[in-house]
């Protein structure tokens, strides 16, 4: 019997499509859930779709895996995580119903053990990870007051950088370098926390969700952590009861902004960066897919972990270079197969992501001399991210010579 899996989206954002084409190409039957303005409502890959409503966030999940009846659920987005954790806790309290213990175990099945949850989206529990083998984390811890901040710079000193629990794409992000700029950089990420980061979600992206679910905006935590001057760098794996099934690992060489997404990134093999995501994964007992941020140090051999994201990141459908590719592994996994390792090989390892190098920069060197990541196979996903005139007209004669 086919495995399905249901991608579940809250955002605009493109990776729900490229793993829409990745999962049906591994074999499974794929079903989405992403807010009705998204292109993946449009395209061929999924066999079935359902709307995510920003005004009944929560509902329009439990809905779907309702609908959809999925082997496997795949979160694209940190919202979504919250919206599954909070779904595996009802229907925890529930299991007298089998229609809830079957949602529950679901939800354990793609997520891992639930006592990773609250590890997993709470930036300063990386602490708690250190002791680990392989793993390498800056000082970090939580942070609820300025003198609670102050003590903690006293101790290990600047730069550093505070960040906001369950932001993403470098929002809610800001440097420290001086003690002058710790009340107003603690005031500002305090403020994003509240209206002002509600409101910029609005503005910047049309999104109306947090005006309606306004108490998972701004319960947040805030945490400090030590400044790593290195190269950044990530990886994805997939992962199953504990053990890593595939990864692939970039480091990256251009981003959108300062904290900003990825968008030139070059495929490396990355040991210690994958050392680190199977003690962890190990440890926690994790399960579906998962992302890790590093740093690599520039006066060490260690990559320094910064981040997790239990979720999908913008490269969990690239190849591996010694393992299956990313969906294929999960494949294997559910149907309790082997599976072979890709024979998917790019000619080179420089990328330009779509399509934040391309929003970034039309005139870019790097999309005249790296792997243009378009799916072109996808047409209506294409188009919808395609902002500029100048881009538009390239992609469309693309699409054409790939027809």
């Amino acid at each position: 019997m086919t495995p399905r899996v249901l991608l579940a989206h809250g955002m605009s954002w493109s990776n729900i499509g490229r793993l829409a084409i990745a999962f049906r190409k591994a074999g499974f039957t794929v079903d989405a859930v992403a807010p009705a303005r998204h292109p993946v409502h449009r395209m061929r890959s999924p066999s079935r779709t359902f709307k995510y409503r920003p005004t009944a966030a929560y509902d329009s999940i439990r809905n779907a895996v309702d609908a959809s009846q999925p082997d496997l659920i795949v979160p694209c987005d940190d919202r979504v995580v919250g919206h599954l954790h909070r779904l595996h806790k009802d229907t925890s309290v529930a299991r007298d119903r089998s229609d809830m213990r079957r949602i529950a175990s679901l939800i354990e099945t793609s997520l891992g053990s639930p006592s990773s949850y609250e590890i997993v989206t709470r930036r300063s529990s990386l602490a708690e990870l250190a002791p680990l083998p392989d793993v390498h984390i800056p000082q970090t811890a939580h942070v609820d007051s300025v003198g609670h901040l102050l003590d903690w710079i006293q101790q290990y000193g600047l730069p550093a950088v505070l960040k906001l629990d369950g932001s993403s794409g470098g929002w809610d992000v800001v440097m420290i370098r001086t003690t002058r700029e710790v009340v107003p950089s603690l005031l500002k990420v305090r403020l994003h926390k509240i209206a002002m980061r509600r409101m910029k979600s609005l503005l910047f992206g049309g999104d109306v969700e947090p005006f309606f679910v306004a108490s998972s905006f701004s319960s947040g935590g805030v945490c400090v952590q030590s400044y790593v001057s290195g190269r950044l760098a990530n990886c994805a794996v997939a992962c199953w009861q504990g053990d890593v099934l595939a990864s692939t690992a970039v480091e990256v060489l251009q981003r959108s902004s300062d904290f900003g997404v990825a968008t030139v990134v070059r495929r490396v093999k990355g040991e210690p960066m994958i050392a680190a995501a199977r003690s962890i994964t190990k440890h926690l007992q994790l399960s579906g897919f998962f992302g890790f941020d590093f740093v690599l140090d520039q006066c060490k051999p260690q990559a320094n972990l910064i981040e997790i994201n239990p979720r999908a990141t913008q490269i969990n459908h690239f190849p591996s270079y010694d393992s299956p590719d990313l969906p294929s592994a999960l494949f294997g996994a559910i149907c309790n197969k082997e599976v072979l390792s890709s024979s998917d090989r790019w000619s080179t390892d420089e990328v330009a992501l779509f399509p934040n190098e391309w929003n970034r920069d039309p005139a870019s060197e790097w999309l005249s001399k790296a792997i243009h990541d378009v799916p072109f196979e996808e047409p209506e996903l294409v188009r919808y991210f395609a902002h500029s005139r100048s881009i538009s007209q390239i992609i469309s004669s693309k699409i054409s010579a790939f027809r």
